[in-house]
């Protein structure tokens, strides 16, 4: 069996309390109903974490990590007490927002690989009574975790080595759009001490970029409408964590449409790479739509304000009138395309 032990801990929000609750936890038995669910968070994990995170690097640029540190410490001997150093770091940066949590350290060996899963369930208040003083019964994890049981946060790390390895894992939020969290920043930024493998500009860009040369490629004004209206729609994503592949599939983009950007891409594989969306950069990348007529008229304006500066309705057959009211502030003629 790939799994060689699970520990779990009962983490406190205590972000900004002067006397901290103490951590306690316990190693799961390798039967149960929780086994069973924890089993199939450690097998999922490879394919249901699908956004990119590395390890910070120390502030003068070496190689240095402390979060990482005590992640490859577990690792090499799982223990509880190497754990609940683990979990001590995440109360001192959660709130009380976000709650009181399990956090479940998994860690298994698969071939000459090492695999360490580290998830948070949010936990259930009302049973805090049954929590001992020094240790945590497999009876009250039950109790507290089975009511939240789908909603979780995951990473995983995988490494031949324990020493050179770990600097990078696969990270999924099945919370992001819980009310009861408000944010994840806590737990990739604050606890784990990371960041997004591919940042929020540079993902952005290569989105804007890929539906821009789509546009220009494409004959096919049906695709070309799919792109153009949901680049309209982009500033509504905010900060949210999206990919090309998420991104084409939010706008329900025809299969020809998704082809058209994917193929814009350096590599295929790169549709799945997973962002934070930068709504500036994406303004920066495509800050003007513009549309063309076969009557030789061209409409240019900010891509998010289009629908309001220019009215338009069906006209005759396959036409469309547009219309619009404005101040003349600047006239230029310039040489065709």
């Amino acid at each position: 069996m790939p799994i060689e032990s699970i520990h779990t801990y009962l983490v406190h929000p205590n972000k900004g309390v002067a006397e901290p609750a103490a951590i306690v936890g316990s190693q799961v038995p390798h039967e149960g109903e929780m086994f069973s669910l924890l089993r199939s968070v450690y097998e999922k994990a490879d394919t249901e974490c699908n956004i990119g995170i590395v390890f910070n690097k120390g502030s003068d640029g070496s190689q240095a990590n402390v979060r990482r540190d005590m992640l490859t410490a577990y690792a090499g001997a799982p223990s509880v007490d190497l754990g609940r150093s683990l979990a001590e770091e995440l109360g001192l940066v959660t709130t009380r927002r976000s709650g009181l949590g399990l956090l479940f350290l998994i860690k298994g060996k698969e071939g000459d690989v090492h695999k360490v899963v580290i998830s948070r369930f949010r936990a259930n208040n009302g049973v805090v009574v049954n929590e001992a003083a020094d240790m945590l019964t497999v009876e009250f994890i039950d109790r507290v975790f089975m009511k939240n049981a789908h909603s979780y946060k995951a990473v995983v790390y995988r490494h031949q080595s324990l020493h050179g390895g770990f600097w990078t894992g696969m990270a999924v939020d099945k919370q992001i759009n819980s009310q009861d969290l408000e944010t994840s920043d806590y737990w990739m930024k604050d606890f784990l001490l990371s960041d997004f493998m591919t940042n929020p500009a540079f993902g952005t860009r290569r989105l804007a970029v890929a539906l821009k040369r789509a546009i220009k490629a494409t004959d096919n004004l049906e695709i070309k409408r799919q792109i153009t209206a949901a680049a309209t729609l982009a500033g509504g994503l905010g900060n949210e964590t999206i990919s090309v592949e998420g991104f084409c599939t939010r706008y329900a983009f025809t299969d020809e449409a998704r082809v058209a950007v994917i193929t814009q891409l350096e590599r295929s594989d790169l549709a799945g790479d997973s962002f934070k969306f930068d709504v500036q950069e994406f303004v920066k990348q495509l800050p003007y739509r513009t549309v063309e007529l076969d009557n030789g008229a061209m409409l240019t304006a900010e891509a998010a304000a289009f629908n309001k500066v220019f009215q338009h309705e069906p006209a005759n057959g396959e036409q469309t009138q547009f219309t619009t009211v404005g101040a003349i502030v600047s006239e230029k003629l310039e040489k065709s395309r």
